[in-house]
Order: C-alpha cells, then structure tokens, then sequence
C-alpha cells in the first residue's frame, strides 16, 4: 500500500487544486492507496475542505491534526499514521499528473531494493513570469527535471514536493530531523537533503523515476525578487547548519566575510561597466542573498561555540579541588 502524505499550513484555496487532482488519478486495479492529509495548525478552511472530498475517497481519505509546528513534524506524524509500506509525500500547492500514483507504485515494485523514489516537477505559473526569471530561481521553486530517463542510485538532491520514502527506511534513520524544514512563515529549509544523506549513508538507495509527475503551481508572491531575497538567504543560513551536522569543513569567519562581500561587488561591476543582463544581475543578487545568509550562520556558529566554551569553562571552575 502506498500512503500518500500532504503535509499543509493555511493553504485551503491551493489544496483543494492539489485534492482534485488525485481524485483524477488513473491506476491499475489492486493497487492500494490512502490518502492522509496533515493540518499543521491551519486556521483556514483546511478541514472542510477534507471533509468536502470524503464522498470521494471514504475511509481511505484521513484528516489528522498535527499540533507541533513546523513541516518536518507534519511529515513524521505522516510517516507514523502511515498504513502503508511507502509514504509518498507531495507538497499541498501541487497538481499531480493523472498517472503519478501508478508510476510510483511501479518504480518501486522495479526497483526492489530502492528506499526512495523521487519523481519529476514542473512549474505551473500563475501569470508569465517576470523577465528576470532564471533557471536559478526555477530551481529554488522546486522545479526538477533530470532527464527522461529514470537513475538508479542518483546522488543528485530529490524535492519534497515529489518525495516518496519506504517506511522502514523513514523509521531506520528517524524520519525527518525536526530542527530543519519550514515552521510557520520561516522559508528554513534542508529537511530533505539530511534525510536523503542519512537513508544514503546507511546504503539505502534512491531512484529518479521521470515518469512520477507533478506540476507546482507557483503562487504570485513568488514570483517576485524580495521572495527570493528571503529564500536563498535562509538556504545560505542553513548550509552551515547542515555542513556542521555532516561533519563538512566550514569556512572560517573571515573567509566567509570574504567571500560575502565579493559577491556584492561582482554587482557592483556589474552595474558599473553595463556587463549584465536582467538574469545575469538578479543571479548575482540572490547569490549575495545566499552568501549574506551563509555569513549569518557562520556568526551564529561562532558565537554558540564561544558561549558553549565560556559555560565549560565555568563548570569546571566550579569542580572542588581535590586535597
């Protein structure tokens, strides 16, 4: 059975869309599914929306009410809700192809020893999007596409937007780690990247299945700079969260200053000598977004570890001596 998990926050309007579409699924006879529908604290119409497909699915349609805040708890109370032995997580704001259930079921019965399977997204866009757009910025939407072909054993990052996990392997290395991931408004991200490299150092293998398609549909405020300001700052920031955890080399604060400060001056020359493009100058922008975050988390790792070194410090003035 595949259990197929949307984790969701006030986003009533955008999963209904999202609801729809599975309820247009075509799959083969036998093939067993549920559907389990994670409110993370909305205070929209999120349940009657739920409520309003149950004609549709009955028992197998769940509403679950998940109180602690934050994306990562939302996809680990799916993963412990679950009934199935593969928990397919999908985004709420999506719109899933008619046969993606299908090819998630087959990529997985193919490919018997994969404990991840991830699928294709594209990007479903309100209105055209502005001039500046760049393959960077589709990127950071969550749009991925590695070809049409599938990969066995891809260590290339596979989205949450189109995540779908063996339950063992989610219980083998602890679901979903519950400091990273978006909480509330926070654009924190890096949940599922860490829980790929842990399923991965574990010898866990992970499939790039194009034929599991979804389209994400882009809402309006996303399509605009200051929100890809914000995101690619806190990506930056939570770099170093993750090199740390890895147990990654980080560089050194000044090293990091640096670098920060380069980055602004390659659009300073840019804008000076007119060697640039509207692409070009918002790519360079949102990098400094990045490397301005990375610098912010570097100053806050420096500083955690000089307030941890002044409390072992104080511990151990405060052993007695011995006589």
């Amino acid at each position: 059975m595949i259990s197929v998990a949307i984790c969701t926050y006030n986003n009533a309007a955008r999963l209904a869309v999202a609801l729809q579409s599975l309820s247009e699924m075509v799959y083969p006879p036998g093939l067993e599914y549920e559907i389990l529908v994670i409110d993370n604290n909305s205070r929209d119409e999120t349940k009657q929306i739920v409520e309003s497909y149950a004609h549709i699915w009955g028992p197998r349609l769940r509403y679950i009410f998940e109180s602690n805040q934050g994306l990562s708890h939302a996809r680990n109370r799916a993963m412990r809700e679950a009934a199935g032995d593969v928990v397919s997580y999908i985004d709420d704001d999506i719109k899933a192809d008619p046969q993606w259930l299908s090819a998630i079921d087959a990529a997985f019965r193919k490919y018997a020893t994969a404990a991840v399977v991830g699928g294709r997204s594209y990007l479903v866009f309100p209105s055209n999007p502005p001039a500046w757009f760049s393959e960077r910025c589709e990127m950071f939407l969550s749009r991925l596409d590695y070809g049409d072909q599938p990969i066995v054993n891809i260590d290339r990052d596979l989205f949450g937007v189109n995540f779908s996990v063996r339950k063992e392997w989610l219980q083998r290395v602890g679901g979903f780690d519950t400091s990273l991931g978006r909480c509330g408004r926070s654009l924190m991200s890096g949940e599922e990247s860490d829980l790929l490299k842990r399923i991965r150092a574990r010898g866990g293998i992970a499939v790039y299945e194009p034929a599991a398609v979804v389209g994400h549909i882009v809402p309006p405020e996303r399509m605009k700079l200051r929100w890809f300001l914000r995101r690619f700052f806190f990506a930056g920031r939570d770099g170093v969260t993750l090199a740390v955890k890895d147990g990654l080399p980080v560089s050194s604060l000044g090293q990091t200053a640096i670098h920060a400060v380069r980055c602004a001056g390659s659009i300073f020359k840019s804008l000076v000598f007119g060697q640039w493009s509207s692409k070009i100058l918002v790519d360079k922008i949102v990098v400094t977004a990045g490397a301005l975050g990375w610098l912010e988390g570097r100053v806050r790792l420096a500083l955690g570890n000089r307030r941890r070194g002044r409390v072992g410090k104080s511990a151990e003035s405060r052993e007695p001596s011995v006589p």
